[in-house]
């Protein structure tokens, strides 16, 4: 609804980085729209670690007449990163920037681009409301790692819904439909050789061709009912219907069996909410919810390297092959509650929630070939979590009226569990650390000037396996940003990781158990850099 208006922004950062965007958006009669480009690049702080990316994207509407709006988006991407690979906790506790020999060998990277395009229809006539909307995209990847995997992707779908209000807008009702039409053709080769000492990073021999379809299809149900002024009624129901299809392209060999899959999956989804507005700035709400959700292409087909030397071939006693796994889909249960608002200068963002999972994905990863090793459904996993986050805004004496200053504090806490699974018992699920804590300070004044202190708290890091015997110690890394912004500008310097703080940022993948043994499953955190950046607007 702005007028017309134009950014344009620049960024340079440590470690070669350098990012770059352009940008104009607004209303012109009755139409808007928005455009953006960007280009963004850097070294990286480990070897073997460059990254570099273009992105444009825009979208749009234009009123064809008092009731009915076109609308429509575009994307277009394209992405080159270099992979270095996991470290074990000694690297990084001793400050290691090393990659993995064989990513560097082999030329590990990610190569990727994407175009996306998006058209549709809104009809509102007041107490009636429909949509009709259409997207297509299409995606050439290639991901060189212990094989070279090229895929080409094409994706559509087609939406529309119907919606009706009753009662001068005191209910809704209304239907959608849903339809997703996805497709890979997928190719896999040896890197150069197929192992370490013979990598090249370009393909060597063909060991596996495939075609992957999926389909959905999904129709819902919703309806909202104000009860009272206070109180609300949010309801939706639907069936989902998937689908699953591998095809096997390559040569099949005695010795190699087929990579064929063809599976159905549906379920039901579905919410019930209940919102009450307790006084007119703080709410209440709780809810239920069901969701079905099966596995994905990339789940179901993963590649098995075989043992000695032939492990290598296209053909033999053990080559190395793809092999399909019969996954079933991940069927949750989730109950919330919660309280959002404000009261004088606090405000309070809370959510506690309790979910009952069954047939959770669970998988192993290899340490050399860094690809999944092993993938399966658990039979009951389960959830505690709370998402909180409050803001109060301060002031103190010497401090001019409208200066603001704010502390802030988010915590998440995520209690994911097996339970009483046969083999893992009530071990955490890897992965995730159980509590992580961000406080924040923000100033702002009114000539201009703002500055911003985050302090990023995780007590205890997530563990490396399903056993539980080996996990990363935890981190807090501080940083922070200061600047000035005016009418048509802005400027500012930012510091992250200011202590230089030598921690693990996430656990890549997991193994079963580990015995308490060091491995290289765990991606180092960002060492001490600094970006700077200048934004003008007119």
């Amino acid at each position: 609804a702005d007028p017309l208006s134009v950014m344009a922004r620049g960024e340079i950062s440590s470690f070669g980085g350098r990012r770059a965007q352009a940008s104009l958006g607004g209303k012109i009669d009755s139409s808007s729209g928005f455009i953006s480009g960007t280009w963004f690049k850097q070294d990286g702080f480990r070897a073997f670690n460059q990254q570099e990316a273009w992105r444009i994207y825009a979208n749009g509407d234009a009123r064809i007449s008092d009731t009915l709006t076109l609308r429509g988006g575009f994307l277009w991407s394209d992405s080159t990163l270099q992979l270095p690979g996991p470290q074990t906790l000694a690297q990084i506790n001793a400050g290691s920037r090393a990659a993995q020999p064989g990513n560097v060998a082999g030329n590990w990277r990610r190569v990727a681009d994407r175009v996306r395009g998006t058209l549709g229809l809104v009809l509102d006539s007041g107490d009636t409301k429909a949509t009709l909307d259409a997207a297509f995209m299409q995606g050439h990847v290639t991901f060189t790692r212990r094989d070279v995997q090229v895929e080409d992707n094409r994706d559509w779908s087609v939406a529309t819904s119907l919606t009706q209000g009753f009662g001068d807008g005191q209910a809704h009702a209304g239907v959608q439909l849903v339809y997703q039409h996805g497709r890979r053709d997928q190719q896999l080769y040896l890197n150069g050789g197929g192992t370490i000492p013979s990598f090249t990073g370009n393909p060597g021999l063909l060991w596996a061709d495939n075609d992957f379809t999926a389909e959905r299809l999904t129709v819902m149900g919703k309806a909202d009912w104000v009860i009272s002024p206070s109180l609300r009624l949010d309801l939706a129901a639907g069936i989902n219907h998937h689908s699953r299809n591998i095809d096997e392209n390559f040569a099949i060999r005695a010795a190699r069996p087929s990579s064929a899959f063809d599976r159905d999956y549906s379920g039901f989804t579905g919410l019930g909410l209940i919102t009450w507005d307790a006084t007119p700035s703080l709410s209440a709400f709780a809810s239920v919810s069901r969701s079905t959700e099966p596995p994905t292409w990339d789940m179901l087909f993963i590649n098995a390297a075989g043992a000695g030397s032939g492990a290598v071939l296209v053909n033999g006693a053990n080559p190395r092959r793809p092999v399909i796994v019969n996954l079933d889909a991940v069927r949750d249960t989730t109950m919330e509650a919660g309280i959002k608002g404000h009261t004088g200068a606090l405000s309070v963002d809370i959510t506690l929630y309790r979910s009952w999972l069954r047939n959770e994905i669970v998988s192993t990863s290899d340490f050399v070939s860094q690809v999944v090793s092993s993938v399966g459904n658990a039979d009951r996993t389960r959830r505690w979590g709370v998402e909180a986050s409050s803001t109060l805004s301060l002031g103190s004496p010497g401090l001019q009226t409208d200066d603001d200053i704010k502390a802030s504090i988010n915590w998440t806490w995520t209690d994911a569990r097996f339970a009483n699974d046969s083999a893992f018992g009530d071990n955490r699920l890897p992965i995730l650390p159980p509590h992580l804590i961000e406080l924040g300070m923000a100033y702002g004044a009114p000539s201009g000037f703002f500055a911003d202190a985050l302090l990023s708290i995780v007590p205890k890091g997530g563990w490396a396996d399903y056993a539980n015997t080996l996990r990363d110690k935890g981190r807090a890394v501080l940083g922070g940003r200061i600047g000035w912004s005016g009418k048509a500008i802005m400027i500012f310097a930012e510091g992250r990781n200011l202590t230089d703080a030598r921690y693990v940022s996430s656990v890549i993948a997991a193994q079963n158990n580990l015995a308490g043994a060091d491995a290289s499953t765990f991606a180092p955190g960002e060492v001490r850099s600094f970006t700077f950046g200048a934004e003008l607007r007119f």
